[in-house]
Order: C-alpha cells, then structure tokens, then sequence
C-alpha cells in the first residue's frame, strides 16, 4: 500500500477514521498523563460529586447535525474551490497544541510551537530554493502579500510603481490602498491567462517599478507566469521581484528528489517545469500550506531572501520579548497573536509527507495528472471545450456555443452552472464558474464577438484531490458523462 496515498487521509467515505479515532485517544490520554504529572502536591479543585456537564454534549449533538448540512469538500465529487481533504497529521498537529493553545507572537507565549514554526519556515524556504533568508506563518495569502508589500515599500523606500496581472489575487488592489501606495498598475494577461511581458516592459520604460508581482497559480485558473523572463526584466530595469505563489508554490516539491536537486516532472508541461525551477531566484515569496500544503485553514506563509526586509517591519512592546536569546517572530510580523497550534500542524504533517517529489510531491502529481487527462479529455470531446491548458490542476472549460459570440457562450455555460453548483439541491459533482471582464475575454476568445462587452463565464474545475487520478481516473470520467448529459 502507499501510505502517501490511502494512510494520511480519512478518506472520501471515511475508510481510515478508526486510525484516526485511536490516534486522537492516544494524544488525549497522553496529553492527560501529562497533566496529572504536573504539580503533583496541588489538590484537586475539582468536588468529588462532580459530573460532566449534559449541556456539551447536548449542544455538540446539535452542531454535528448542523456540520451534516456543509459542503463535501472533502470529495473528489467536490472541485469548486481550493479545499483539500484535511490530512491526519495535520489535525494530530493541531490537535496536539490547542490542548495548550500557545501564541507563536513571542517565544514566551509559544516555546515548542515557536521552534517548530522555525524549522517549519526552512523547509519551506529549502523547497522554494532559497539558500538564505527568512520567513513566517500567517493566517493567509492575503496578510502574506500585505506584509510583504509592506516589508519591500519601507525598505527600498521610493515612489516607484506597482505592477500585477489583471488576474492576480484581488487583494493586491486591496493592499495598496490599505498601505496608501497610489502608484500600482494592473497590466492585461493574455491569451493563456499570463502576465503580458511586452505590455510591462512598456510600462516600465516610462514608469519604473517598485515590484513586480508574479502569479505562481493564480486563483481563477491556476496560470504561472513567465518567472524566466521576468527575471531577464528585472535584471534589465531593476526592481524587486515577488511571486505570488499561494497556490501553486507547493509544486515546487513535485520537482524536487529527495536531496533538493530539481527533476522534470513529466505531469507538467516544460513551460512550467521551468518556471517553477526559476522560482528560486525571486526575491520574496507568498505561500499557502492551506492551499497545495494539505493543512486546514488558515495557514500562509511569507517568506524573504534579503534578512534585511524583515528589520523596516521590526517593532516590540514594554511588556513581551523579554527571552531575547530565543526567536520572537511577532517582532518582525504584521500580525501579533499567531495560533502555535498551526506550526505544529505544518510541522507534523511535512515529517510524515516530506516536501519532495516521494513526500507530498507525489500527491500534487496525481493532482496534475487528474487535470492533464481531464484536458486531454475535452480536447477529443465533440462539444466540451478548454479554454485554456492548465499551467497547474485547474481547468476552466465551457460547451461549444454554435454560435461565435459570447452571449451564446454565456447562455450555454449558466445553466450547466445552475445544474453542478451549490445553486442545486443534490448536483452528482460540484464545480464553481470564472467570470472574466470583457477585455481579458477579448484576449482568450479573439474570434467571437461581444457587441454587448459582456463578461465572460466558464466552468471552472480545481482538481486538487489526488483521489481523482485514482481507479483509471475514474471520477473524471464520471465528470465527463455528466457534463454530456446536463449540457
């Protein structure tokens, strides 16, 4: 058996839940040896009559009941959006440290858990290629790039301009309003849903740039941008590079053998390959271990080349840090209070799946072979059609229109939505839609006409559970069929 596979899952029909139930009894009867090991000569505050209280368990029973009426994300029926099944050592992680519930602000609130998120944060840094530098956890991708943009404005500290894609996360427009940057510029994507790089270069003639932000995954449909040549542009013009690698900064431990030497992975095109190779030479990065790093929400990460962006950012209180031989990481954080339970998580869980291609690695290249036959699939399919190939494992897709304009695109693409969404009552899968503006769908559709410069809509798959490449790919199959009978 592989236990990568099959032994770190619960499972889409919960197969392993009794490892995990014994598992769980095992941490809590140890977690509870411990307790009782502490302060042996303290009497108990608790009264001998004392009994469970019946109002837990009565209002558990109710919140199970209202956990019946969520979303199956955990299924491979399920490829809306970015969730994964939750792996085992990932809830053991946690699980472990919410019984203590360290804060990670300071080494004090968080010793263990503070170390951990230490080692924690060079694994990723070793699997992002960055032989020094520093990094943290967060809560998410959005509080990463905002403190990364914090960190490069206060530390190259000019007027110079922003740049992203128009299909970057939304929350870089977000940022630069909170921090009061005025000089950004959304530069188009183009055809394949990547940065334009004639458009930049353009721009960067007349305005130079503070940073330019390059999508390693981007949301809608998982694009990686051309990191090759923007490195060429940066090392023409002179700016500072981030890569916004949320989702897809994971893959890089799909391209990687066990002692960090890069390896072609042949589930990826050799365009990808190669950018995910080039990752290495940014200059800061955002990753999500709650996205392609199989931890629960929230769990992101930021991470930087140059130690010295991490000193603009620095602060401290009169009443913490007072351990200063040990690491204090909310001195050189935006956030303060940080879950400790959270490292751990990440922790545990990249000791059992190691971040290279026999670790997790392998697993994302399921997931990518899943979104590789799914496109193959479409390709020879009579009225299914891709929009774009897949940099990663999301597809966007829609029904041949009859027609070439966007309206008939758009009225065959809604009702399909309206059949495998949360908008039906029991859909045989579910899937989510990417609405594009008019200008991008121009770039993507060139040949249909949209008098009315309506946005465009797609079906749009994220076939980030490795449970669909398994059994012949046979949930895609399904897929397929379904599509076919609802179109």
């Amino acid at each position: 058996m592989n236990h990568n596979i099959f032994s770190n899952y619960i499972g889409p029909q919960g197969e392993n839940m009794p490892l995990l139930q014994s598992l769980i009894d095992e941490l809590l009867q140890q977690h509870a040896t411990w307790r009782n090991s502490l302060f042996t000569e303290d009497e108990t505050l608790y009264p001998n009559a004392f009994a469970p209280g019946d109002s837990i368990k009565k209002e558990l029973d109710l919140l199970i009941e209202k956990s019946r009426q969520g979303i199956p994300t955990f299924h491979p029926r399920y490829s809306a959006q970015m969730t994964k099944d939750t792996t085992i050592p990932a809830i053991l992680g946690q699980l472990a440290f919410l019984l203590t519930n360290p804060n990670n602000h300071a080494y004090e609130g968080g010793p263990v858990t503070t170390l951990l998120e230490v080692e924690v944060t060079d694994m990723l840094l070793k699997m992002c290629g960055f032989t020094e530098g520093w990094g943290h956890l967060t809560s998410g991708g959005s509080l990463a790039n905002t403190e990364a943009l914090w960190a490069i404005r206060d530390y190259y500290d000019n007027n110079n301009t922003v740049y992203f894609s128009s299909v970057c996360h939304y929350s870089w427009k977000r940022i630069c309003k909170i921090l009061n940057i005025k000089n950004y510029c959304e530069i188009p994507a183009d055809g394949k849903f990547h940065l334009d790089l004639n458009i930049l270069e353009e721009k960067l003639k007349a305005q130079p740039a503070l940073v330019v932000i390059a999508n390693v995954g981007s949301t809608g449909t998982g694009s990686i941008d051309d990191i090759e040549s923007l490195l060429q542009l940066k090392e023409k013009y002179g700016f500072h590079l981030h890569v916004d690698a949320a989702y897809g900064g994971f893959f890089r431990a799909a391209v990687l053998d066990e002692a960090g030497n890069f390896v072609h992975n042949n589930a990826l095109s050799d365009y990808a390959n190669r950018q995910l190779k080039a990752v290495q030479h940014a200059d800061s990065i955002t990753i999500d271990p709650h996205k392609q790093g199989l931890i629960s929400y929230g769990a992101g990460a930021v991470l930087f080349k140059n130690e010295g962006l991490r000193q603009v950012i620095l602060n401290t209180a009169p009443y913490t840090y007072h351990i200063t031989d040990k690491p204090n990481i909310g001195m050189y954080s935006l956030e303060g209070s940080r879950p400790g339970a959270m490292a751990a998580a990440c922790y545990l869980t990249y000791k059992v799946l190691p971040l290279h291609n026999k670790g997790l690695g392998e697993l994302l290249t399921m997931s990518l072979s899943a979104s590789k036959y799914f496109y193959k699939s479409l390709t020879e399919h009579s009225r299914l059609r891709n929009a774009h190939e897949p940099d990663l494992d999301i597809n966007c897709f829609y029904i041949e229109p009859g027609g070439k304009t966007i309206a008939s695109l758009n009225a065959k693409t809604i009702p399909v939505y309206h059949k495998l969404s949360l908008e039906s009552k029991n859909p045989p899968f579910i899937l989510s839609k990417f609405v594009m503006p008019a200008d991008l769908g121009k770039r993507v559709f060139p040949d249909y006409a949209n008098p009315n410069n309506e946005d465009v809509i797609l079906l749009r798959s994220v076939f980030m559970k490795h449970w669909n490449a398994l059994d012949d790919f046979r949930y895609i199959k399904e897929l397929v069929e379904v599509l076919e009978e609802v179109m």
